[in-house]
C-alpha cells in the first residue's frame, strides 16, 4: 500500500531553501573578524561621518576629501597600528562582540536627530565607545 507524504517533495525543498537563506541572513551580520574589522569599521564610520557632518567641516579637521578617501585612509591607519600588528602576530585576540558594538555605535549616529547638522567634534565624541578600545585585547 503506497504511503503519501503530507508535504510534496518540491515544497519540502523550497522550505529547506527558505530556512537556509534565513540562517545565512542571520549569520552574515556576524561575519566581522579580526582581519576585516578595519575595513568594516572604516566603511561604517566614514559613511556615517559624511552623512552627519558637513563636508567642509570634515575637510577642515581631516585630510579626507570624500567618503572613499576616508574609508581607504581610515582602514590603512587602523591596519598600521602596533595593536593591529600585535593581533597579526598572535599577541592579541579579536573580540567580535566589542567589534560589533563599536560598529553599531558608529552606525546608530545616523539615527541621531543632529545627524546632518552635527559638527565634527560632536560626531567624534558620539562615535567612540569603550568597546572600540577592546576589539583587540591582549592574548592570555
Amino acid at each position: 500500500m503506497p504511503t503519501s507524504s503530507p508535504v510534496p517533495p518540491s515544497s519540502s525543498r523550497f522550505g529547506t531553501l527558505v530556512l537556509g537563506a534565513l540562517a545565512l541572513a542571520l549569520l552574515l551580520p556576524g561575519c566581522v573578524n579580526g582581519t576585516n574589522y578595519p575595513k568594516t569599521y572604516a566603511a561604517t564610520y566614514c559613511g556615517t561621518l559624511f552623512a552627519c557632518v558637513d563636508e567642509s567641516e570634515i575637510e577642515s579637521w581631516t585630510t579626507y576629501d570624500d567618503e572613499k578617501e576616508c574609508r581607504e585612509d581610515f582602514q590603512a591607519e587602523m591596519e598600521d597600528t602596533s595593536i593591529y600588528d600585535q593581533y597579526e602576530e598572535g599577541d592579541r585576540t579579536f573580540d567580535g562582540d566589542a567589534a560589533e558594538a563599536c560598529i553599531k555605535e558608529a552606525d546608530e549616529i545616523r539615527d541621531d536627530s543632529d545627524c546632518g547638522t552635527m559638527n565634527f567634534i560632536e560626531f567624534f565624541v558620539d562615535s567612540g565607545t569603550d568597546e572600540c578600545g577592546d576589539v583587540y585585547p591582549e592574548a592570555e
